[in-house]
């Protein structure tokens, strides 16, 4: 890395980052699973906690305490995945509607995890499922996992002292580049080809980093475009989308 590229170094807010640890953290349990998909299951409007907790037993079999539920409820407000508002309900024991505290799935809930709210489940299972895979290769190692599409699974180690290009395959084999190249199926239409490349991912001072060479759609991390050919500090468990909507590839970086 050029001492212009360390100059205009950028890092993307640390507190953006812990946001996305929270959510991942609240994600990880069966019982929040549960609820983020009830509510997304009853979009049309928030649900309150004893409502939530019936479903919960019919159609999961879980069975868990109100003030139990509210603790699950509670960590799910703070890492922004779920809201909580005041609706009228007709609440068990009591004459008439109450205002009552309610939940429903926030909007952007996944946006900075690149994932569809509709389709959410598969993506977050497969995450958990290749984070455990990649647990056992971080030492030393940057673990780089395809997050969907056609290459989906795919994971690629860049050790500290090695740099790797990222782009779509085109009409370019693995002899055409001086860096090992990860080479993305043709079916991501909309990342750059190699040929720019899309991105380079290395490490300097034992910290991480990607520059995009100059994409023509863009790259993405917590939903921010990262400026072209400036080197910005990627964070542990970071996901990184090259180019935006159909045709784009999401990919995963730990370390």
């Amino acid at each position: 890395m050029s001492d212009s590229e360390l100059t205009n170094t950028v890092i993307i807010d640390t507190f953006e980052c812990d946001i996305i640890s929270k959510k991942l953290a609240a994600i990880n349990n069966k019982v929040r699973f549960s609820i983020l998909e009830i509510l997304r299951d009853n979009s049309k409007e928030p649900l309150y906690s004893r409502e939530i907790n019936s479903i919960l037993l019919n159609k999961y079999n879980i069975s868990i305490t109100v003030q139990m539920l509210g603790q699950h409820l509670k960590q799910l407000v703070e890492s922004e995945l779920i809201q909580e508002v005041t609706v009228k309900k007709e609440v068990v024991n009591k004459v008439g509607q109450r205002n009552v505290n309610g939940y429903s799935l926030k909007d952007n809930a996944f946006e900075d995890l690149f994932l569809e709210i509709s389709f959410f489940s598969d993506e977050i299972l497969t995450f958990f499922d290749l984070h455990k895979i990649n647990l056992g290769l971080e030492d030393g190692y940057c673990i780089i996992t395809i997050f969907n599409g056609p290459d989906k699974g795919k994971t690629f180690k860049v050790h500290k002292d090695e740099s790797i290009l990222i782009g779509r395959k085109s009409n370019f084999t693995d002899e055409d580049f001086e860096l090992p190249t990860i080479l993305l199926d043709n079916e991501y239409e909309t990342v750059s080809n190699v040929s720019k490349p899309h991105l380079k991912v290395f490490n300097k001072e034992d910290k991480w980093y990607v520059i995009d060479g100059g994409s023509s759609n863009g790259t993405f991390i917590k939903d921010i475009e990262i400026p072209i050919n400036k080197a910005v500090e990627v964070k542990n468990n970071s996901f990184i989308k090259l180019s935006r909507g159909n045709g784009g590839a999401v990919i995963h970086v730990s370390y």
